[in-house]
């Protein structure tokens, strides 16, 4: 029993607390007894979890039964260490059949259970194995075909269909472009030949394909005789779709790079050259065999200045570990000097910068149209001098000199008398010919001394500066007041007009750019309401006109807090769908005695009196939710545009209004635009323009830039704001069918907007030709008269209806004014 491993137990008695147990058991419990007696209690205390009550269950049961049991358990030995245990117990019975005792043996089965236990876990860790991995093996018997093979874990139908056995490989439903492919496979295999990655491509039956790589070895009995083949198979489905996918991206990519003239460039710190991508010879024209692409043959290539920029961004990015951007102009292999884009950043390791890498991209074209942009910004197309916004900037100067260097300057505002009758009498053209001509005579009569602009129209500026002012400034305007009067010779005969001239001085009459404009515009308005051809200077009883305007916008006030302010709404049509796209929303009021009040009147007075805020807050409220409103009733979503004033921009959190204000309405962000016009741009910080704005766009808003052309136009800013839309001011389309040179400029303006990724709006158009000539130019969406009048909000789905359905108008292909004759139109528009 030693030698087994085996001891002997018995109990006499039912119920008792002892039991006999052989030494040999003693020995294997390591429990000291007395004549041989053991105290059950201090056994069964050192089973482990249900043993004790599988035993005393066992020993109850046998006496009561005459049962035999047996129980497998763990033992804590005194020692410390587990042993398993098989303890056996039977009755003992007298000639009667009656329970005298029972006995048993308790045999240490500690190695046999470690053993099952290994296998049993090496078993679940092949199990697992081959559940989890995405390999699975296979068999073919000699006649090539497949042998059946149970497969754990989910599986696509081609596998199965491989799994289930029966069929040879080229006998599965290959896709054809692989059927060569896999004939050659299958005299391999007939060749007994081992193969390895082999790839084919399987229909399933629902139509989807499944790529399987399979590796086999034949296999051959002890005489020689071929037995089929034995191997592995995974499917690699996904991994080819992957594959397949970068191969399109990385085409698209360079595509991508070739179309954006786009290159990228890599250097390693310590390294002697730069490296440069394919893309980025071919940019630049360079023969990648003779370029010398060392750091200092990559910067002699650079403008100097440029090449001191580009070396201060490089240490910069090593120093930060970030990334940074400049434009910089570099000479290409054929000699020109291009515009590029470059982007650096630092290539990290473990958080060291070890290289730097980035990317060129061609702006030439971009830089082009911006120079281009920025001369028509500063320069008035049609005479060739200062533009309003040259001249505001102009102004600042002379009047920030006259505050802080003790000089005097004046600023005359002149505005030409009886042009309008010379635009009627002679035509358009005429009237731009006698703009030149004026602008010519300004130039003779002043020369270098003064600065002349044109500020729109017919109204010209001249600032003069000099160490004192005396009474001479208005002997210089009656000066030019007759030269300007006398009759002047155009190509289709004379134009007889007159000049009015406004002075105001500084800085006895202005401390500021706007307080000069206001005081020398108040001094030409009572020279004109004197009799206009004279020249009054600023003084300040000429304020108390302004009265009336103070007057006006208490009413205007108090309109807004009764609810006489109404919104109307001008369709937008695009010129490629004939579609209304959108609508632009204006004000209109209607004075409870004066009756109705034109915007032109009034809008100004809320821009001077502040009101311009609260009003400009309540039409952005009334737009939305109108918008809002029409989509509700199930209306084609279309944009609401809304005019911002300047004021509203810097004197509210005008972001968090406009969150607030679509919050309220829930219009979506998208049919939101926003019109700001170029004045928003006049002595303010680009800084916070460029966060408001960024930050507008953040939230889906479209932003467009109003009234292009009329006044501060700064392509600078153009290029590096989120503006969407470029809107033309309408005194660019008017005329434009009859006029060559404002068509050459218009159509300019259109490309150049297009070269910066933005649409174009043309307003004001009130002719049919007019909209022929702004699709023939490439513009987006027309709005005007032409199509109609600003509606009430009842009416504007009836006439955007009556605008897309109109049977006279074919909008895809020659828009036409709409003949109020037609009762779908005339029963909705005013």
């Amino acid at each position: 029993m030693a030698i087994a491993r085996m001891g002997y137990w018995q109990s006499g008695l039912p119920g008792s607390g002892t039991i006999w147990i052989s030494p040999e058991l003693s020995a294997m419990y390591g429990l000291p007894t007395k004549d041989g007696m053991a105290s059950l209690a201090d056994i069964r205390a050192r089973f482990l979890g249900t043993a004790v009550e599988e035993l005393r269950s066992g020993l109850d049961r046998c006496w009561s039964e005459g049962t035999a049991y047996t129980v497998q358990a763990q033992y804590r030995h005194p020692r410390g260490d587990v042993v398993d245990f098989a303890i056996h117990g039977e009755a003992e019975r007298d000639e009667r059949g009656v329970i005298t005792g029972i006995s048993g043996i308790v045999r240490d089965i500690t190695e046999e259970q470690a053993a099952l236990r290994s296998v049993s876990a090496s078993e679940q860790r092949l199990a697992d194995f081959v559940s989890t991995a995405s390999d699975w093996c296979w068999q073919t018997g000699p006649d090539h075909r497949f042998l059946a093979l149970p497969l754990p874990g989910e599986r696509n139908a081609a596998i199965l269909a491989i799994a289930a056995g029966g069929f040879a490989r080229w006998e599965l439903p290959i896709v054809p472009e692989q059927r060569e492919a896999m004939a050659r496979h299958r005299a391999d295999m007939e060749n007994h030949r081992p193969f390895r990655d082999f790839i084919y491509t399987v229909i399933e039956p629902g139509g989807d394909r499944a790529t399987i790589r399979s590796s086999g070895k034949p296999v051959f009995d002890d005489d020689g005789v071929f037995q089929g083949y034995r191997g592995t198979a995974s499917n690699v489905t996904d991994q080819r779709i992957t594959e397949d996918l970068l191969v399109r991206r990385t085409a698209a990519l360079a595509e991508a790079h070739r179309l954006g003239r786009m290159g990228s460039w890599h250097y390693r710190l310590g390294d002697a050259n730069v490296v440069w991508s394919e893309e980025l010879y071919a940019l630049t024209g360079y023969d990648p065999a003779s370029l010398d692409t060392s750091h200092e043959g990559i910067l002699s290539r650079f403008d100097e200045a440029d090449a001191e920029k580009l070396v201060a961004l490089q240490k910069e990015v090593v120093r930060t570990g970030g990334a940074a951007t400049a434009d910089l102009r570099f000479r290409c292999a054929d000699g020109r000097v291009g515009d590029f884009a470059l982007n650096c950043k630092a290539e990290t390791v473990d958080g060291r910068v070890v290289g730097l890498i980035g990317t060129v991209q061609d702006i030439s074209e971009r830089k082009l149209a911006q120079r281009q942009l920025e001369e028509l910004a500063f320069t008035d197309p049609l005479t060739g001098l200062a533009s309003r916004t040259q001249f505001k900037r102009q102004l600042s100067g002379m009047v920030g000199r006259a505050l802080l260097e003790e000089r005097f300057g004046a600023l005359l505002l002149i505005d030409l008398d009886r042009f309008k009758e010379v635009n009627d009498s002679l035509g358009h053209a005429a009237g731009d010919e006698l703009l030149c001509r004026v602008a010519g005579l300004l130039r003779q009569a002043l020369g270098a001394e003064a600065f002349i602009a044109r500020l729109g129209g017919d109204e010209f500026a001249v600032l003069v500066e000099r160490p004192s002012l005396d009474d001479d400034m208005r002997e210089l305007a009656e000066q030019l007041i007759a030269l300007i009067s006398g009759p002047i010779d155009l190509a289709n005969g004379e134009a007889f007009v007159g000049a009015t001239v406004g002075i105001a001085k500084l800085p006895e009459d202005a401390a500021t750019t706007e307080l000069a404009m206001r005081h020398a515009d108040l001094a030409l308005c009572m020279a004109k309401e004197s009799g206009r051809g004279r020249c009054m200077v600023f003084e300040p009883a000429y304020a108390e006109a302004v009265e009336q305007r103070l007057l006006l916008a208490r009413d205007l006030r108090h309109a807004i807090e009764e609810n006489e302010i109404h919104a109307h709404y001008q369709p937008q049509v695009d010129l490629n769908t004939g579609r209304v796209v959108g609508f632009e929303a204006l004000l209109r009021w209607t004075h409870r005695e004066r009756g109705p009040i034109p915007p032109g009147v009034f809008i100004p007075v809320a821009e001077s009196s502040g009101i311009i805020v609260d009003l400009g807050l309540w039409v952005l409220r009334e737009a939305c939710r109108q918008g809002r409103a029409w989509l509700d009733q199930g209306l084609p979503p279309r944009t609401i545009a809304v005019n911002v004033s300047p004021a509203q921009f810097w004197n509210m959190d005008f972001e968090t209004a406009v969150s607030a204000v679509l919050a309220e309405t829930g219009l979506p962000p998208n049919l939101l635009c926003l019109e700001l016009t170029e004045s928003l741009f006049v002595d303010q910080s680009e800084h916070q323009i460029s966060r408001t704005l960024g930050a507008l766009s953040a939230l889906g808003v479209r932003l467009a830039l109003d009234d292009f052309g009329s006044g501060y136009s700064s392509l600078g800013y153009l290029t590096r704001l989120p503006f969407d839309r470029l809107k033309v001011d309408r005194s660019f389309v008017d005329g434009v069918s009859t006029r060559p040179e404002k068509r050459k400029l218009l159509g300019g303006i259109i490309a150049l907007s297009r070269g910066l990724g933005m649409s174009v709006v043309a307003e004001g158009a009130e002719r049919a030709a007019e909209v022929d000539v702004l699709r023939e130019l490439g513009c987006d969406v027309v709005q005007g008269y032409v199509y109609s009048r600003p509606v009430s909000p009842e009416k504007a789905p009836a006439v955007a209806d009556a605008i897309e359905r109109s049977p006279l108008v074919e909008w895809h292909r020659r828009p036409a004014r709409l003949d109020r004759s037609t009762p779908a139109v005339a029963a909705y528009m005013g």
